[in-house]
């Protein structure tokens, strides 16, 4: 089977043209035949295979549950493919309402020809998202590009495409605004996610093809984006990383990618919206939380320190903590007791310790960081005590650490009086750092 024009990622998966049929890839790698017939053209509205077409090129998702391609004899028409509901993403519905097992319609491809014929073949054909209720589909000619307003009683009901830019029968490469502007021949389009039309407009240059990419905005606006390249290139496409890609027309066919800015549009249709409820519960969460919900009963251990108790688990205590688990296993005193207490531990210090024993994670102030650095020391907790040693020293400014290091040298009664009396505030963040300084912070001597 071979496959006519680009795949396209529409809400029943992965559809593309094979000969006079439509055929979709499954989410289950499976592939369907869902309308026409692979070996006879024709021109027939219906349903699936009963209905007949064109080969199906230029196949186009309009991200609202239809597809369109070129169609009609003389490729100056369009066929629209509607989808079934039960296809469509995020319809909970199994089928159209009063589809039953008579009505085996309901559950296939509807194929219609929309009513209209353009005035010469139609060479690209894809869906914007501007100039109607459900956005516009663009079609081009070699020489001009029209829009059909989509939505409300526009298409099947009478509605026909209007120009967006150039003239139909009149060539050139002139910028300008809706018919002001001309083409050369429009050798396939595509649309990025801001709604313009990139195009290759191929000409004959001194007897040589050539391909300029051209850029037509939802107004009409039309813009030369680069010069003549050499070579007859067509069907341009953009890339996930946003380049544009062209097929060159040589005896080996090959690809041009060209870095222009474009923003591509999404590969797929926009995920439904997440269901209204409570945020993901994640443990650090629910840790924290149950350390703020103390007392609530559950705890099962009481910390003295100083004149503040707190309530704790054991058993958090004692996989979280190697200090408290050999004060509360392996046969010590403590262990069975029903309170521990911490002498000489600062209480405001102890209650970040606690929570980073609980959730992994704290925010210390720099005001506290050398007593938590220094607590966490002595109840065996590196990363805290590390983490706590560069708040100190991201507040250590370079006078301070020189004199960390040439403490010694400097501290001497006639040095300490000529620095308080030329730079008392140098003085007082000197003896601040020095104070603050986490215990074997200090820097080891290179001279």
């Amino acid at each position: 089977m071979r496959a006519y024009g680009d795949p396209v990622s529409c809400e029943a998966g992965v559809c593309f043209g094979g000969g006079a049929a439509v055929y979709r890839l499954t989410a289950n790698n499976v592939v369907e035949h869902v309308a026409g017939h692979p070996a006879e053209e024709g021109e027939a509205d219906g349903w699936g295979a009963d209905a007949r077409m064109q080969t199906a090129t230029f196949l186009s998702s309009d991200g609202k549950g239809a597809l369109y391609c070129r169609g009609g004899a003389d490729e100056k028409r369009v066929t629209r493919l509607l989808l079934p509901r039960s296809w469509l993403a995020g319809d909970s519905s199994n089928a159209a309402p009063g589809a039953g097992a008579e009505d085996v319609g309901e559950q296939r491809v509807r194929v219609t020809a929309l009513p209209f014929t353009l005035s010469d073949v139609l060479w690209g054909l894809a869906w914007a998202p501007w100039g109607g209720p459900n956005g516009s589909l663009v079609m081009a000619t070699r020489t001009a590009l029209n829009r059909l307003p989509l939505g409300g009683q526009a298409v099947g009901e009478g509605g026909d495409p209007v120009l967006l830019a150039g003239r139909e029968g009149s060539m050139g490469l002139v910028e300008g605004r809706g018919e002001e502007a001309r083409f050369n021949a429009v050798c396939g389009f595509t649309v990025d996610a801001e709604g313009a039309v990139l195009l290759a407009d191929c000409a004959i240059a001194n007897g040589e093809p050539t391909t300029s990419v051209r850029r037509v905005a939802p107004d009409g606006v039309v813009t030369t984006l680069t010069p003549r390249l050499e070579g007859s290139m067509s069907r341009p496409t953009i890339l996930p990383n946003g380049y544009l890609a062209l097929g060159v027309e040589t005896e080996q066919f090959s690809l041009l990618v060209l870095d222009l800015g474009l923003k591509p549009p999404p590969l797929l249709p926009p995920a439904p919206p997440a269901p209204a409820g409570p945020p993901r519960r994640t443990l650090h969460s629910d840790m924290g939380a149950l350390l703020d919900a103390q007392p609530d009963g559950t705890a099962d251990l009481i910390l003295v320190v100083g004149d503040r108790r707190f309530p704790v688990h054991r058993a958090i205590l004692i996989a979280r903590c190697d200090y408290f688990r050999s004060q509360l296993e392996g046969g010590f005193a403590d262990g069975a007791a029903a309170e521990l207490s911490l002498p000489d531990a600062d209480s405001a210090a102890f209650e970040l310790l606690l929570r980073f024993v609980y959730t992994g994670a704290v925010d210390i102030p720099a005001a506290l960081a050398p007593a938590v650095a220094e607590l966490a020391d002595r109840l065996l907790l590196p990363e805290l005590c590390a983490d706590a040693q560069a708040v100190v020293l991201s507040g250590v400014s370079a006078e301070t650490a020189w004199y960390l290091e040439h403490h010694e040298e400097v501290h001497t009664e006639a040095s300490l009086k000529r620095l308080m009396a030329e730079s008392p505030d140098l003085m007082v963040e000197l003896h601040m750092g020095a104070f603050n300084a986490p215990r074997g912070s200090k820097r080891q001597r290179t001279g």
